[in-house]
């Protein structure tokens, strides 16, 4: 059933805004209700400087011996936290001291192909690496006298920030919003000492959250001594040589694919441990139908990205998988599950699908090529002890998400307090 708002023009003059997904009526009464609480105001007033964006710099060649900074995008920020792992670089000698994140600052996504991609919030926090932003991530930093920036980190997140932002946004081919318009963001002032407690909450948060990225990386680090592959980095050649005999053996004439570096790797893992295929602890192989919902235990694996990306479900999922996706199989009884997603993600399996890629950045692993990936197989007693890491890592994961929407619940009960009075 359609839904018709209407709006009286007297009442828009000073919104300046003519299109109906403005006037949504989930939009009128969220602003109706948020106007109620006594003490609020518009972010705009809240902020130690005007809300600013990045830019795409122009000079983005990155030359040997720069010092590289960290690029962020939209899909670097998820709710609360910031992928540096997977972001772009910039060259610093192209960037100028004010294009920098700086510790506290708010960082909002407000462009996007769709309404979720607009409100993910997080804070640049003062153990973060050097980074900047593109065009669309909003960088906010509040005047800590009247706002605490967690606090405000949080409110961005809740149910009353992301409405807003969706109220704010337009779509005109895809969703957006300017600085201006989130300095129009209506933010209640809750009391000095609620927002300080939600600050402990987010900090808390962020620890552990550090605290699984330690044990995940404990991990990684207890496979790679024991195949004696701690501080390995690849060596890259400008130039080198095949033979044909070898070329027509794998059926590839690409450059990249015999790197030396490629084969040296694999020989000097096969003296340090013993090596098997992919496919011999494979029970089954299969193409996720569309729609998938994956179970607790499946054993997921990409296989049309870069990177390649293996997981064990951990947890009911409330969603569905793409084709883009595998479904494995795995026998239990000849290796652990999560000691075998961590070769797979590890430089073991990057090297191995980064050569089968032929150095493209968007691969599609053919089956057999995921069944005859070389997985080395360490004693039973480490893969348990790598799988309990794993596990660990994850659990502390799920602590700090019930810290997270703990602290967001706090705040949307303070603010439905202060509409009903």
């Amino acid at each position: 059933m359609a839904r018709i708002s209407i709006v009286k023009l007297s009442k828009i003059e000073g919104v300046k805004r003519f299109d109906a997904g403005r006037y949504r009526t989930s939009f009128l009464k969220l602003e109706k209700d948020l106007k109620k609480i006594t003490v609020i105001r518009k972010l705009g007033y809240l902020v130690a400087e005007p809300v600013r964006t990045g830019h795409i710099s122009r000079g983005r060649d990155i030359y040997r011996g720069d010092i590289k900074i960290h690029f962020l995008k939209t899909d670097n920020l998820r709710e609360g936290v910031i992928d540096f792992e997977n972001s772009d670089f910039l060259p610093a000698r192209s960037l100028s001291e004010s294009d920098y994140l700086k510790f506290k600052d708010v960082t909002v996504t407000i462009s996007g192909a769709h309404y979720d991609v607009i409100g993910r919030a997080a804070i640049f926090l003062d153990y973060h690496p050097q980074s900047v932003t593109n065009q669309n991530i909003a960088v906010i930093k509040t005047d800590e006298n009247l706002l605490n920036p967690f606090y405000l980190t949080i409110f961005l997140n809740s149910k009353y920030g992301k409405e807003q932002l969706w109220m704010l946004s337009r779509q005109t081919g895809q969703f957006n919003l300017s600085c201006r318009e989130v300095e129009e963001l209506l933010i209640p002032l809750l009391d000095v000492d609620f927002q300080q407690e939600i600050e402990t909450l987010a900090k808390n948060f962020f620890d552990l959250i550090e605290k699984a990225k330690s044990l995940y990386s404990q991990a990684e680090k207890l496979l790679l001594e024991k195949l004696g592959l701690k501080g390995f980095q690849a060596k890259y050649e400008l130039s080198y040589t095949a033979n044909l005999s070898k070329v027509f053996g794998v059926h590839r004439i690409d450059a990249e694919y015999f790197q030396t570096t490629y084969d040296s790797f694999m020989e000097g893992l096969k003296e340090r441990s013993e090596i098997a295929k992919l496919k011999e602890f494979i029970l089954d192989f299969q193409k996720l139908k569309s729609p998938y919902e994956p179970k607790v235990g499946d054993f997921l694996l990409t296989k049309d990205l870069m990177p390649v990306i293996a997981y064990v479900v951990k947890e009911p999922v409330e969603g569905i998988a793409t084709s883009s996706i595998s479904i494995l199989k795995v026998n239990e009884n000849k290796i652990n599950k999560e000691y075998l997603a961590l070769c797979i993600n590890s430089i073991i399996g990057k090297l191995q699908i980064k050569r089968e890629g032929g150095g493209s950045t968007i691969i599609h692993w053919r089956p057999e090529q995921i069944k005859n990936l070389q997985v080395p197989i360490l004693y039973k007693k480490v893969q348990e002890e790598i799988s309990s890491l794993i596990e660990q890592s994850h659990e502390t994961k799920q602590r700090a998400r019930e810290l997270w929407e703990e602290a967001k619940r706090k705040v949307e009960r303070a603010i439905e307090n202060e509409i009903r009075k």
